[in-house]
């Protein structure tokens, strides 16, 4: 039997038959998305004290988490994407030189339900009309894309769904978190902002009418302040519907850039994508006062199509202006989300650039005003980190993954680079004396066999401002391993200070950050006293309640009720 796809070709034993999953055998496409260093790797377990190249800084004492797609079960249809993984969480705890790795799914109600299945219920990235009829009326996100620390619980989350909140320590799921009660919204960020001066989250969701599902224009927007108390809300109408990823914050606004990544319910129906790529739409920028806005009070500004990676900094200048920097790409980076009628075009996103681009918006300034960034810097690159201390703030310092084609590159070991050519870690200082010019470059290159995911920043106590460690997984890809990777930040081409070895291969990743131990610690001193332990949401979502009572989703009719989570879109708190 072991031979009998060889001996009987005829007799196929794949899963898959015209694109759709067929039988319970458990067995994974045979796809570029589902190979290679993005063969999914379904692993739970601990490791106790990494193997070490170099000496591990004695004064980093914390944890490093990040979080990624990969998939529990085979997925529904063969063509799946790597964006509809489930979220996976991996905490690399280091302390006195030494360091732990520790790696837990998020138990999302959806992974929930295809473990008791024994197979995928859930189908194409963010459409529910391809899902399992036994499963509707539950959440369907997979929390994949970053993992906060806030108040004592990490919060994995994905922006088509609830965030859902994990131990810290143990990693362990408590339940999806909305916030004791005080964020009903069907959608929430991945990229939530934390002001340093004054310890509020700000954050915010798109989507967020109805079920999460009806792409329509809602966005509400938070802010939660460091007892956790909601303290603004604000329901607002984008000018087309489309993705909002990442979002920077100054003292007094929020930035939400309008990607031309535009939904379609029609298309949902009909079983296609979520999004298509609109190559003739603005890019677009939305201004939102964090205190005390209305509606009308939002700005929208308008620049040349283009697609928006993440944020680096975000701050105001003495003119009251809010500079803005963060990468944008020529074109469409997600190539399989082509535009209508038209099919994926890998090689058309391996010729786009994509600088660094500075704006300064005058938030005085019409909607529809037309921008230029004042600066693009040619970076090449994507996944900008800064030195957190400095959000809100005048800044100096980022770093990014880099694409250097320059460099040589091991095709005949390593095949396609999963995930692209990120074969640099880059650090970039701004010239401060003129913020409207480019300043110095340090580079460290993987190798020719080598990538690396996304870095984080580990501050020195005390520090002035890039004063610390920048961390970021290594993927060895001619071994299909990984390395975790410690820098001293502001001088990458000194070299790695240690390397940690893991046994083992992790898929890419998207996001994470570090949270020292001494953070982790005083929470967890406060959960076990007066504040008490993390309450999980208690109350289904306002969109489950209607269709448990309706015994249809909202969608199918246009709205819950004809209100919007229990606020009329245009409302503020």
């Amino acid at each position: 039997m072991a031979h009998l796809e060889a001996l009987a070709p005829e007799v196929s034993l794949y899963p898959y038959s015209n694109g759709k999953r067929t039988g319970s055998r458990i067995k994974f496409p045979d796809t570029l998305a589902f190979s290679g260093m993005n063969k999914p790797a379904r692993f739970e377990g601990d490791i106790v004290d990494l193997e070490v190249t170099g000496e591990i800084p004695r004064d980093i004492n914390g944890t490093f988490y990040r979080v990624q797609p990969d998939h529990r079960y085979p997925p529904m249809f063969e063509d799946d994407i790597h964006f509809n993984g489930d979220g996976a969480v991996t905490a690399i705890q280091i302390k006195d030189g030494h360091a732990n790795f520790k790696q837990r799914y998020v138990r999302t109600d959806k992974f929930l339900k295809e473990e008791e299945a024994k197979q995928a219920l859930f189908g194409r990235y963010r459409n529910p009309y391809t899902d399992n009829e036994s499963i509707k009326g539950v959440i369907r996100t997979v929390s994949n894309t970053n993992i906060t620390f806030w108040r004592g619980m990490l919060l994995a989350s994905k922006e088509d769904g609830p965030p859902y909140a994990m131990d810290p320590v143990t990693l362990e799921t408590i339940g999806r978190y909305d916030f004791e009660g005080q964020i009903t919204a069907p959608t929430f960020t991945a990229h939530p902002k934390f002001d340093p001066d004054t310890g509020e989250m700000i954050c915010f969701a798109y989507e967020a009418g109805t079920d999460g599902s009806d792409c329509e224009v809602d966005i509400v927007s938070w802010t939660i302040d460091a007892d956790g108390r909601k303290t603004e809300e604000l329901w607002f109408k984008a000018p087309f519907a489309g993705m909002i990823h990442d979002c920077g914050i100054s003292k007094n606004y929020l930035v939400l850039p309008l990607t031309p990544l535009k939904m379609s319910l029609e298309r949902l129906k009909a079983g296609g994508n979520k999004f298509a790529w609109d190559p003739n739409e603005d890019q677009v920028y939305g201004i939102v006062p964090r205190r005390g806005g209305k509606p009308e009070d939002v700005k929208w500004f308008r620049a040349d199509n283009g697609f928006h990676g993440h944020v680096a900094g975000c701050y105001e200048n003495d003119d009251g202006h809010v500079i803005f920097d963060l990468t944008v790409a020529d074109g469409n980076v997600f190539f399989w989300f082509p535009p209508d009628g038209e099919k994926p075009d890998l090689a058309g996103r391996q010729r786009l650039s994509s600088p660094t681009c500075r704006w300064v918006f005058d938030p005085s300034a019409k909607s529809g005003t037309r921008f230029k960034p004042t600066v693009e810097w040619t970076t090449s690159g994507e996944f900008s980190r800064i030195d957190d201390r400095y959000v809100t703030k005048k800044y100096s310092h980022f770093w990014q993954l880099r694409v250097d084609p320059t460099r040589p590159y091991d095709f005949a070991r390593c095949g396609p680079p999963a995930g692209g050519l990120f074969n640099c870690m880059a650090h970039y200082t701004w010239d401060t004396s003129d913020p409207d010019k480019t300043g110095t470059e340090d580079v460290w290159f993987a190798g020719p066999t080598a990538t690396f995911q996304e870095p984080v920043f580990i501050p020195k106590d005390g520090g002035a401002e890039g004063e610390g460690y920048l961390a970021a997984l290594k993927n060895n890809l001619d071994e299909l391993r990984n390395d975790v990777v410690i820098w001293d930040a502001l001088n990458l081409a000194k070299g790695p200070l240690a390397t940690l070895h893991l046994p083992l291969r992790l898929r890419l990743g998207f996001h994470g950050n570090f949270v020292d131990e001494r953070d982790i610690e005083a929470w967890r001193e406060r959960r076990a006293g007066d504040l008490g332990p993390v309450q999980p949401a208690k109350e289904p979502l306002p969109w489950q309640k209607a269709f448990a009572e309706s015994g249809v989703r909202g969608r199918h009719n246009g709205a819950v009720n004809g209100t919007t989570n229990g606020h009329e879109t245009n409302g503020s708190l």
